[in-house]
């Protein structure tokens, strides 16, 4: 028991994490992401995020994970070759200190409360948005950014992969032994060792991995063939061994949707942790489904390991939906509307279907039950 108290003791001074089977975790800066993978993101875990069409809404993951790092004060690495890494950390979302507007609604609505029935008075509210009433992790406001010197005085590491490489043994392309090589130096530093006393945590940003940037780079000999995908496998599995037993997060988006071989994603799985997949309603038929008004995607769980435990975490629910808002994002079981509204084709698909006068001089649409 004495060497169990140590070890608790030696876990909880670092800023920014809360224990979880005596292990720390740190929030994903979305607190319904959180609560759906089961309280946070474990240290020395993958976590990945199979991007939507555009890109836009996985962007936006990356930069809530890197914001929550910088208020929390945990040390940052950015890597990316579709553009450059500083310019990232200049869109970074600032936290928000007013209320949030589910919560000022609560307290207005709180006032003039409508009487219910006294069977339902006793019964709990069904709560459809995740992670509503923790403490863990922060909103951010996306219309403010995180100003400069703040920035500054954080410390980040950026991964510059546009420069040149040379060839390695191991792998085809390069770039990918580079970055890891890269990681492998910054996490071997004692703050971000399990066993070191001053501890700190290592935000590690992957962004648009094995994207086609990432294949048209120093790439003269390296032709799309299976390889491609052996480039993405075997990086991921040295990343995961390389984190195991450390203080380190690596929170990586994968453009699965460019990939040729439906495969390449399902083997990637094996060495991922957690991982889900933002389904984006902009440019399809949903986005004007009235059905869906109210979202603006499908979030889906991919995986869900146990970390640290004998099980993994089951999420209260699989049918996810998510919307962004300009002050956080929000992840909510998928509820339909009880009725659509009326349209004037649906009245006039009525009207047309409406049979004609019977014998007894009634129309159906007269009869009243």
């Amino acid at each position: 028991m004495s060497s169990f108290h140590k070890t608790l003791d030696s876990r909880t001074n670092i800023i920014g994490t809360k224990l979880k089977n005596n292990f720390p975790f740190v929030s994903s800066g979305i607190p319904s992401l959180d609560h759906i993978v089961g309280g946070g993101l474990p240290t020395g875990a993958i976590f990945a995020v199979e991007e939507d069409v555009l890109g836009t809404y996985s962007r936006v993951l990356a930069k809530y994970f890197l914001a929550e790092g910088v208020v929390c004060k945990h040390d940052l690495f950015i890597a990316t070759a579709d553009e450059n890494p500083q310019d990232i950390t200049k869109e970074l979302p600032q936290p928000c200190t007013a209320p949030t507007e589910d919560e000022v609604s609560a307290v207005s609505g709180g006032v003039d409360k409508m009487k219910i029935a006294w069977r339902y008075e006793r019964l709990g509210q069904v709560e459809s948005s995740f992670g509503s009433n923790t403490n863990f992790g922060h909103h951010f406001d996306l219309s403010k950014h995180i100003d400069e010197d703040t920035i500054k005085q954080s410390s980040i590491t950026y991964c510059d992969l546009n420069s040149k490489h040379e060839s390695v043994k191991g792998f085809k392309n390069p770039i990918y032994f580079n970055l890891l090589a890269r990681i492998k130096e910054t996490v071997s530093k004692e703050e971000y060792q399990i066993s070191s006393k001053n501890k700190n945590i290592l935000r590690i940003s992957i962004q648009s991995l094995g994207s086609p940037v990432w294949m048209a780079m120093d790439c003269e000999d390296y032709g799309v063939s299976s390889s491609y995908g052996q480039d993405l496998i075997k990086f991921m599995f040295c990343l995961r061994t390389i984190l195991r037993d450390t203080n380190a997060v690596a929170f990586v988006t994968i453009p699965a949707h460019l990939f040729e071989d439906d495969h390449i994603m399902k083997r990637l799985l094996y060495s991922i942790d957690n991982a889900v997949r933002i389904e984006s309603f902009a440019g399809s038929s949903r986005e004007t489904n009235p059905v869906y008004k109210d979202y603006h995607g499908l979030f889906h769980v991919t995986k869900l390991s146990a970390i640290y435990s004998l099980v993994p975490f089951v999420p209260p629910s699989l049918d996810l939906a998510f919307k962004l808002r300009r002050k956080k994002f929000v992840i909510e079981k998928l509820h339909l509307p009880p009725e659509l509204q009326e349209t004037s084709e649906r009245e006039q698909d009525d009207i047309t279907a409406t049979p004609p006068v019977t014998c007894g001089g009634f129309k159906k649409k007269d009869i009243d039950f």
